[in-house]
Protein backbone atom coordinates (compact mmCIF):
# COMPACT_ATOMS: atom_id res chain seq x y z
CA UNK A 1 0.00 0.00 0.00
CA UNK A 2 2.15 3.00 -1.64
CA UNK A 3 1.40 6.79 0.62
CA UNK A 4 2.02 9.21 -2.25
CA UNK A 5 0.83 11.95 -0.15
CA UNK A 6 2.89 11.67 2.77
CA UNK A 7 6.05 13.51 1.46
CA UNK A 8 3.91 16.26 -0.26
CA UNK A 9 2.53 17.47 3.51
CA UNK A 10 5.95 16.66 4.95
CA UNK A 11 6.46 20.68 4.23
CA UNK A 12 4.52 22.59 2.51
CA UNK A 13 1.80 23.07 5.18
CA UNK A 14 4.40 23.50 8.44
CA UNK A 15 7.01 25.49 7.17
CA UNK A 16 4.27 28.25 6.06
CA UNK A 17 3.68 29.07 9.82
CA UNK A 18 4.81 32.44 11.40
CA UNK A 19 5.72 32.59 15.07
CA UNK A 20 3.67 32.43 18.02
CA UNK A 21 2.72 35.83 18.13
CA UNK A 22 0.49 37.77 21.58
CA UNK A 23 -2.31 39.57 21.13
CA UNK A 24 -2.85 43.43 21.50
CA UNK A 25 -6.59 44.34 23.36
CA UNK A 26 -8.97 44.68 20.12
CA UNK A 27 -9.40 48.37 18.28
CA UNK A 28 -11.33 49.18 15.32
CA UNK A 29 -9.90 48.85 12.19
CA UNK A 30 -9.05 52.38 10.22
CA UNK A 31 -10.66 53.54 7.70
CA UNK A 32 -8.86 56.72 6.87
CA UNK A 33 -5.31 57.06 6.33
CA UNK A 34 -3.29 55.94 9.76
CA UNK A 35 0.88 56.91 10.30
CA UNK A 36 2.89 53.85 10.16
CA UNK A 37 3.62 53.99 14.17
CA UNK A 38 -0.31 53.29 14.55
CA UNK A 39 -0.43 50.38 11.81
CA UNK A 40 0.75 47.51 14.45
CA UNK A 41 -1.57 48.52 17.53
CA UNK A 42 -4.89 48.74 15.42
CA UNK A 43 -4.00 45.97 12.87
CA UNK A 44 -2.90 43.64 16.36
CA UNK A 45 -6.68 43.65 17.23
CA UNK A 46 -8.49 42.54 14.16
CA UNK A 47 -7.55 39.17 14.49
CA UNK A 48 -9.83 36.69 16.83
CA UNK A 49 -7.02 35.70 19.52
CA UNK A 50 -8.29 33.17 21.36
CA UNK A 51 -5.48 32.78 23.81
CA UNK A 52 -7.08 36.23 25.14
CA UNK A 53 -10.56 34.55 25.15
CA UNK A 54 -9.32 31.64 27.62
CA UNK A 55 -8.49 29.08 24.83
CA UNK A 56 -7.36 26.38 26.86
CA UNK A 57 -7.37 23.59 23.98
CA UNK A 58 -9.22 20.79 22.45
CA UNK A 59 -9.35 17.38 21.45
CA UNK A 60 -10.69 16.01 18.71
CA UNK A 61 -10.68 12.50 16.84
CA UNK A 62 -9.34 12.93 12.89
CA UNK A 63 -11.55 10.72 10.32
CA UNK A 64 -9.67 10.66 6.90
CA UNK A 65 -11.81 10.77 3.96
CA UNK A 66 -9.51 7.49 2.18
CA UNK A 67 -11.96 6.06 -0.72
CA UNK A 68 -11.09 10.30 -1.65
CA UNK A 69 -7.74 10.54 -1.12
CA UNK A 70 -7.42 6.97 -2.88
CA UNK A 71 -9.33 7.59 -5.80
CA UNK A 72 -6.69 6.81 -8.29
CA UNK A 73 -6.01 3.27 -6.73
CA UNK A 74 -9.26 2.55 -7.14
CA UNK A 75 -9.74 3.10 -10.69
CA UNK A 76 -6.02 1.12 -11.59
CA UNK A 77 -6.21 -1.67 -8.87
CA UNK A 78 -9.73 -1.96 -7.15
CA UNK A 79 -8.94 -5.32 -5.46
CA UNK A 80 -5.87 -3.16 -4.20
CA UNK A 81 -7.76 -0.75 -3.36
CA UNK A 82 -10.63 -2.72 -1.59
CA UNK A 83 -7.63 -4.00 0.54
CA UNK A 84 -6.40 -0.82 1.22
CA UNK A 85 -9.56 0.96 2.36
CA UNK A 86 -10.57 -1.93 4.93
CA UNK A 87 -6.87 -1.74 6.64
CA UNK A 88 -7.38 2.36 6.68
CA UNK A 89 -10.66 2.04 8.31
CA UNK A 90 -9.23 0.24 11.14
CA UNK A 91 -7.05 3.21 12.24
CA UNK A 92 -8.01 5.78 14.97
CA UNK A 93 -6.75 9.19 14.44
CA UNK A 94 -7.27 11.30 18.03
CA UNK A 95 -5.46 14.82 18.02
CA UNK A 96 -5.37 17.36 20.85
CA UNK A 97 -4.35 21.19 20.35
CA UNK A 98 -3.01 23.07 23.48
CA UNK A 99 -3.40 26.38 24.81
CA UNK A 100 -0.46 28.14 22.37
CA UNK A 101 -1.71 26.12 19.24
CA UNK A 102 0.74 23.38 19.73
CA UNK A 103 -0.68 20.04 18.39
CA UNK A 104 -0.01 16.45 18.54
CA UNK A 105 -1.81 13.65 16.59
CA UNK A 106 -1.54 9.73 17.62
CA UNK A 107 -3.23 6.54 16.63
CA UNK A 108 -3.35 3.14 17.32
CA UNK A 109 -1.65 -0.26 16.21
CA UNK A 110 -3.51 -2.42 13.97
CA UNK A 111 -2.01 -6.04 12.26
CA UNK A 112 -1.36 -5.96 8.23
CA UNK A 113 -0.60 -9.12 6.26
CA UNK A 114 2.62 -8.64 5.06
CA UNK A 115 6.34 -6.45 5.25
CA UNK A 116 4.92 -3.99 2.30
CA UNK A 117 1.81 -3.37 3.87
CA UNK A 118 3.52 -2.24 7.04
CA UNK A 119 5.81 0.49 5.29
CA UNK A 120 2.67 1.34 3.22
CA UNK A 121 1.04 1.69 6.62
CA UNK A 122 3.56 3.86 8.24
CA UNK A 123 3.92 5.90 5.72
CA UNK A 124 0.27 6.76 5.48
CA UNK A 125 0.32 7.17 9.79
CA UNK A 126 2.84 9.91 9.15
CA UNK A 127 1.73 12.05 6.35
CA UNK A 128 -1.36 12.04 8.39
CA UNK A 129 0.21 13.53 11.68
CA UNK A 130 2.42 15.59 9.28
CA UNK A 131 -0.60 16.88 7.47
CA UNK A 132 -2.78 17.78 10.79
CA UNK A 133 0.47 19.19 12.72
CA UNK A 134 1.65 21.38 9.88
CA UNK A 135 -1.56 22.92 9.48
CA UNK A 136 -2.17 23.85 12.93
CA UNK A 137 1.40 25.40 12.76
CA UNK A 138 0.23 27.48 10.26
CA UNK A 139 -3.33 27.90 12.30
CA UNK A 140 -2.34 29.09 15.36
CA UNK A 141 -1.10 32.52 14.50
CA UNK A 142 -3.63 33.74 13.10
CA UNK A 143 -6.39 32.21 15.26
CA UNK A 144 -4.90 31.55 18.83
CA UNK A 145 -2.13 34.48 18.93
CA UNK A 146 -1.67 37.00 15.97
CA UNK A 147 -0.01 37.45 12.87
CA UNK A 148 1.23 40.81 13.57
CA UNK A 149 4.68 41.31 15.78
CA UNK A 150 3.77 42.04 19.37
CA UNK A 151 4.63 45.83 20.79
CA UNK A 152 8.02 46.05 21.44
CA UNK A 153 9.28 43.49 18.79
CA UNK A 154 11.90 44.99 16.08
CA UNK A 155 9.17 45.30 12.96
CA UNK A 156 8.79 47.80 10.37
CA UNK A 157 5.72 49.37 9.59
CA UNK A 158 5.37 51.01 6.14
CA UNK A 159 1.75 52.72 5.35
CA UNK A 160 1.99 52.53 0.98
CA UNK A 161 -1.59 53.78 0.47
CA UNK A 162 -3.35 51.29 -1.19
CA UNK A 163 -2.06 48.38 1.48
CA UNK A 164 0.13 48.20 4.79
CA UNK A 165 3.41 46.47 4.15
CA UNK A 166 5.53 44.89 7.49
CA UNK A 167 8.94 43.32 7.63
CA UNK A 168 11.01 41.64 10.47
CA UNK A 169 13.59 39.02 11.05
CA UNK A 170 12.99 36.09 12.95
CA UNK A 171 15.64 33.57 14.93
CA UNK A 172 17.55 31.18 12.35
CA UNK A 173 18.01 33.68 9.56
CA UNK A 174 14.40 34.28 8.96
CA UNK A 175 12.96 37.18 7.43
CA UNK A 176 9.13 37.79 7.05
CA UNK A 177 7.12 40.27 5.16
CA UNK A 178 3.45 40.90 5.51
CA UNK A 179 0.65 42.67 3.69
CA UNK A 180 -2.24 44.17 5.07
CA UNK A 181 -5.10 45.75 3.48
CA UNK A 182 -6.82 49.03 4.46
CA UNK A 183 -8.74 47.20 6.89
CA UNK A 184 -5.55 45.52 8.39
CA UNK A 185 -6.62 41.67 6.69
CA UNK A 186 -3.63 40.02 6.13
CA UNK A 187 -3.48 39.57 2.31
CA UNK A 188 -0.24 37.65 1.84
CA UNK A 189 2.61 36.38 3.89
CA UNK A 190 6.16 36.12 2.62
CA UNK A 191 8.81 33.39 4.81
CA UNK A 192 12.57 33.75 3.10
CA UNK A 193 14.70 30.98 5.17
CA UNK A 194 17.87 29.25 4.26
CA UNK A 195 16.13 26.01 3.84
CA UNK A 196 12.70 27.35 1.99
CA UNK A 197 10.91 30.43 0.55
CA UNK A 198 7.38 30.77 1.04
CA UNK A 199 4.16 32.55 0.68
CA UNK A 200 0.45 32.10 1.84
CA UNK A 201 -2.79 34.12 1.19
CA UNK A 202 -4.74 33.63 4.02
CA UNK A 203 -8.87 33.90 3.73
CA UNK A 204 -11.03 34.92 6.39
CA UNK A 205 -14.90 35.47 7.43
CA UNK A 206 -15.52 38.56 9.73
CA UNK A 207 -17.42 37.59 13.30
CA UNK A 208 -18.03 39.54 16.33
CA UNK A 209 -15.70 42.23 14.44
CA UNK A 210 -12.77 39.77 14.70
CA UNK A 211 -11.16 37.71 11.44
CA UNK A 212 -11.46 34.33 11.57
CA UNK A 213 -9.25 31.90 9.31
CA UNK A 214 -11.16 29.87 6.47
CA UNK A 215 -8.48 28.88 4.48
CA UNK A 216 -5.28 29.69 2.62
CA UNK A 217 -3.50 29.05 -0.48
CA UNK A 218 0.64 29.25 -0.66
CA UNK A 219 3.61 28.03 -2.33
CA UNK A 220 6.45 25.90 -1.31
CA UNK A 221 10.04 26.12 -3.04
CA UNK A 222 12.36 24.08 -1.10
CA UNK A 223 16.11 25.43 -1.32
CA UNK A 224 17.42 22.48 -1.03
CA UNK A 225 16.46 21.27 -4.73
CA UNK A 226 13.55 19.50 -3.62
CA UNK A 227 9.88 19.83 -5.57
CA UNK A 228 8.26 23.30 -5.67
CA UNK A 229 4.70 22.87 -4.02
CA UNK A 230 1.74 24.74 -4.28
CA UNK A 231 -2.13 24.03 -1.97
CA UNK A 232 -4.92 24.89 -0.89
CA UNK A 233 -6.55 24.76 2.19
CA UNK A 234 -10.41 25.25 2.73
CA UNK A 235 -11.21 25.14 6.47
CA UNK A 236 -14.93 24.64 7.95
CA UNK A 237 -15.40 26.27 11.62
CA UNK A 238 -17.15 24.88 14.20
CA UNK A 239 -18.17 26.65 17.38
CA UNK A 240 -16.70 25.05 20.41
CA UNK A 241 -16.91 26.61 24.09
CA UNK A 242 -17.63 29.65 22.68
CA UNK A 243 -14.54 29.96 20.47
CA UNK A 244 -14.07 28.76 16.35
CA UNK A 245 -12.31 25.78 15.98
CA UNK A 246 -11.77 23.90 12.80
CA UNK A 247 -14.13 20.77 12.50
CA UNK A 248 -13.07 19.73 9.04
CA UNK A 249 -9.94 20.69 6.42
CA UNK A 250 -10.25 20.20 2.52
CA UNK A 251 -6.19 20.14 0.67
CA UNK A 252 -5.40 20.11 -2.54
CA UNK A 253 -1.72 20.00 -3.59
CA UNK A 254 -0.18 20.10 -6.79
CA UNK A 255 3.43 19.22 -7.59
CA UNK A 256 5.37 18.31 -10.13
CA UNK A 257 2.55 18.13 -12.20
CA UNK A 258 0.58 15.83 -10.05
CA UNK A 259 -2.52 16.62 -8.20
CA UNK A 260 -3.37 15.28 -4.85
CA UNK A 261 -6.50 15.67 -2.42
CA UNK A 262 -7.60 14.49 0.73
CA UNK A 263 -10.00 15.82 3.40
CA UNK A 264 -10.33 15.52 7.42
CA UNK A 265 -12.93 15.43 9.69
CA UNK A 266 -12.48 16.89 13.01
CA UNK A 267 -15.40 14.95 15.69
CA UNK A 268 -15.85 14.43 19.27
CA UNK A 269 -14.68 18.01 19.88
CA UNK A 270 -13.91 18.22 23.46
CA UNK A 271 -12.75 21.38 25.15
CA UNK A 272 -9.76 20.96 27.39
CA UNK A 273 -10.44 21.61 31.29
CA UNK A 274 -14.02 20.51 30.72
Amino acid sequence: MRCRFAPLLLACIACLAAPALEVAQPAPPAKAKVQPEAILSQARGAYVGLAEKGFRGYRFAVTPDWPLTLAELAKSNPTGYEAAVKLLKQIRYEGRVGAHGQSQVTHNFVDTPNEGATSGLNQVNQGVEQAINGFFQTWAPFMVHSPIPPAGSPCRAEDLGTHFQLNWKETGDVSVDLRLDRTFTVTEMKVIAPAFHAAIRPTFDRQAGAFVLTGYDADFTPQNGGAAMTLKVLIVNQVLDGMPVPASLDVTVWTQGRKERMTFAFTELKAEGK
